[in-house]
């Protein structure tokens, strides 16, 4: 039996990860140290959350002791691993070593990618999916960088607010990788689709089943497809040229309600995992 911690456990981890590697998108640089110093207490902040909604899954304490402590198998040490790297990371730039910087965020990206995989691990028994074993990392994984994406794209548009004369390109990144992550977990939403209707004992839609998977379409893929339709449009050349801090500041705004439509879907996609044991 699954509870809300699961998908709570899932999803963060896959913000914390996806949204840290993402950080890739924005070249050294580019930006003042506060930016990568933000970003590393936020990301270190989600994945001390979903730590201890592990620990809480494994019916620990949520406790100093137990964080750094309970070691029950290598998924816990692929998260105790990301944490301390992220926390070390994140400190790094106040000490000017650009070289131990590069090293540790090319680290905490190989052991969270590794945990994302791993995590998949624990659900392989409750998928009735051939080829979970492959299937599900790769969802979460595509998912960890969608979530990423808007994540790390929304706080990176707030940085033409303290550097009006950023460039658009960089943050039209973001809203590029957002198609194509978005293209990715839609294709395997329709992978699952198809592999359910050649299946003959699955778990039936009842009418709370349907809600949550209509919303996992209309909120979570569509609407989402919707806002980054507007964001491109915000970002257009004409748009710029008529008003660049204007268009970054709206194209910033829909980032954010992005958040908010990718969060629902992803949550509703894990519900659907965990309580009909098929990937959505």
């Amino acid at each position: 039996m699954f509870s809300i911690l699961d998908v709570f456990y899932l999803v963060f981890s896959q913000l914390a990860v996806g949204g840290f590697v993402l950080l890739s998108l924005v070249p050294k640089g580019l930006v003042g140290e506060n930016f990568y110093r933000l970003m590393g207490g936020i990301y270190l902040l989600v994945s001390g959350l979903s730590r201890c909604a592990d620990l809480a899954l494994h019916q620990q304490p949520v406790t100093f002791l137990s964080f750094f402590g309970f070691w029950q198998n290598l998924e816990s040490a692929l998260v105790i691993s990301f944490v301390l790297l992220v926390l070390v990371y994140t400190l790094s730039w106040w000490f000017k070593r650009p070289l131990l910087t590069q090293t540790l965020f090319i680290g905490a990206s190989i052991f969270g990618a590794v945990w994302i995989v791993f995590s998949a691990q624990r659900y392989f028994q409750i998928v009735e999916l051939p080829g979970e074993a492959v299937l599900l990392p790769l969802q979460f994984l595509t998912a960890a960088a969608l979530l990423g994406t808007v994540h790390s794209g929304m706080w990176f548009g707030h940085w033409y607010l303290v550097t009006p004369d950023l460039p658009v390109v960089y943050l039209k990144r973001f809203n590029t990788v957002l198609i194509s992550t978005l293209s990715g977990v839609t294709l395997l939403l329709c992978v699952s689709i198809f592999l359910r209707q050649q299946s003959t004992d699955v778990v039936p839609f009842n009418l709370f089943y349907q809600i949550i998977f209509a919303m996992r379409l209309l909120i979570g893929v569509t609407g989402t497809l919707l806002l980054y339709f507007i964001t491109w449009d915000c970002l257009r050349p004409k748009s710029v040229a008529r008003d660049v801090l204007g268009a970054t500041r709206a194209a910033t705004g829909f980032l954010f309600i992005a958040i908010i439509t990718v969060f629902l879907g992803e949550f509703c996609s894990r519900f659907l995992l965990l309580e009909m044991r098929f990937i959505f």
